[in-house]
């Protein structure tokens, strides 16, 4: 099944003005294109990078997205008289086999970090079964790194209303799983409590592992308290050509990454934090985990441990968690044969009215009516119809 990107098309748009980034992926793509060349466009969304490749002198242009924004291509190809060389695959990269490989490749699969689902399993698919030899992938290489921030402003999710709220309740149940959460934020270099450190360098040219287990010590430059880990990355799109998202720098679609601590350490200049920082991917999201202590700069006492991740921001059942396990034993409901009994009458004849008519004569307490009926033949199909 094809899974899309959930973006929007005016989230599109808000990536072609989004600057520095758009004109440094203009210029790395001026660069590279040739004349004549194959060129990829990898996640493509609408396809403004294929687009450019043409105006750039591509002789040939596969635009690949699953989302279906990528419909609107080719009315743009054909506005700027390029629709001849572009060719659309509404799929996953993964499942597409050229007959020639691409000179160049171009992608921006990220969030607010660089690790962003099945991104570097993508990546490296590509360059292995798509890219010729000796061709090009942009980007190039980033960075990712950390940096011990203090910013009451954006903690404030994670203080209130669990530990003081106007209402007087006691809702600090609820205060661990929201100093779980990961934050998107804006910071200025005001915020930043230590200098930054380097957490991982993936370079698209060789990436093969999408997880990432690192360590790293920060130091305190001055006094004050740490609300939390703040992660970004510096991209290089092309030898030379690069933008980040660091404090400091322009805005850009993707923002930062806070991990919050549980309980804020008051730090003084020289402390030390060891941070470890994990990225995990399950399924296709990933599971962030941050865990370390402070090392008081002047006794080298060890205080304020913190185990945090992502995976404690969710509040999960019994059932649910045991449902997860390899061991556990499905269950037959009349939900799953409802929905096996209309996979069984996909004939390619029958249509949905068909279909739903008589799932609601087999079932009448589950589906006491047309509409009821109707509504659950479409949900289902609808997760199998862009496969």
């Amino acid at each position: 099944m094809i899974r899309v990107s959930g973006y929007d098309v005016a989230s599109y748009g808000e990536m072609i003005d989004c600057e520095p980034r758009m004109g440094v992926y203009v210029e790395a793509l001026r660069r590279a294109i040739t004349p004549g060349c194959t060129v990829i466009d990898l996640g493509a969304g609408f396809g403004v990078f294929a687009l450019l490749a043409c105006k750039f002198g591509a002789g040939k242009v596969i635009a690949i997205e699953p989302d279906p924004s990528i419909q609107l291509l080719m009315p743009m190809a054909q506005a700027n008289g390029c629709a001849d060389r572009i060719t659309v695959i509404r799929d996953v990269s993964t499942r597409y086999t050229p007959e020639h490989k691409a000179d160049v490749i171009v992608s921006d699969c990220r969030g607010t970090v660089n690790l962003y689902e099945h991104h570097i399993a993508t990546i490296r698919d590509a360059r292995e079964r798509l890219l010729a030899p000796g061709g090009t992938l942009l980007p190039m290489r980033d960075t990712l790194r950390m940096a011990l921030v203090r910013s009451p402003k954006l903690y404030r999710t994670c203080h209130y209303p669990w530990r003081a709220n106007a209402y007087g309740l006691d809702l600090s149940a609820g205060q661990s799983f929201a100093a779980n959460t990961e934050l998107k934020a804006y910071l200025k270099p005001r915020s930043l409590l230590s200098a930054p450190r380097d957490l991982a360098v993936i370079d698209y040219r060789t990436v093969v592992e999408p997880n990432v287990d690192s360590t790293v010590e920060l130091v305190a430059e001055k006094d004050g308290v740490a609300h939390g880990l703040l992660v970004w990355f510096d991209a290089e799109i092309a030898e030379g050509l690069g933008y980040s998202n660091a404090p400091g720098q322009p805005e850009l679609v993707y923002g930062q990454m806070l991990l919050p601590f549980a309980d804020p350490p008051r730090l003084k200049a020289g402390d030390r934090v060891m941070a470890r920082f994990r990225g995990n991917l399950v399924d296709r999201n990933y599971l962030w985990s941050w865990d370390g202590k402070v090392i008081d700069g002047q006794t080298g006492a060890a205080r304020n441990p913190f185990q945090q991740s992502t995976f404690a921001s969710r509040v999960i059942s019994k059932q649910a968690a045991a449902a997860g396990s390899n061991l556990a034993v499905p269950q037959p409901s009349v939900r799953m044969q409802i929905d096996a009994d209309c996979l069984a009458m996909v004939d390619g004849g029958t249509d949905q009215d068909g279909i739903a008519k008589a799932l609601m004569e087999r079932y009448p307490e589950q589906l006491p009516t047309y509409r009821a009926a109707l509504d659950s033949v479409v949900s289902l199909l609808g997760r199998y119809a862009e496969d």
